[in-house]
């Protein structure tokens, strides 16, 4: 029996509007983790359609514009808010993330 211990404080939520409304798509994204594509998240295609962005206190994330973790790279650290991704011309344009943790 294998036992796995989660970082309760190692993720990133992603929204698919600006400003963090819970009341439209949202997903936390447990790390570490690699998602070489967003498309299948929680039965939902996340490719290109994130705009604001929160990453937990243990977490960092390194976002792509391409899949495979290719094309412009951007890095969300420890306790990060981001309500408008478009004023870092990110808004819908991630297709890939790395999730990691630890200080």
């Amino acid at each position: 029996m294998e036992m796995q211990i989660v970082d309760k404080n190692c993720w990133i939520e992603v929204f698919n509007h600006a400003n963090f409304s819970v009341y439209d798509p949202h997903v936390k994204l447990q790390g570490p983790k690699e998602y070489a594509s967003l498309k299948n998240l929680t039965g939902r295609d996340w490719n290109n359609d994130i705009k604001s962005v929160i990453v937990g206190s243990n977490a960092t994330a390194l976002a792509y514009k391409e899949q495979g973790f290719k094309g412009t790279e951007i890095a969300f650290v420890q306790g990060m808010r981001i309500p408008d991704l478009s004023n870092l011309d990110m808004s819908n344009d991630i297709e890939s993330m790395k999730i990691t943790c630890g200080k």
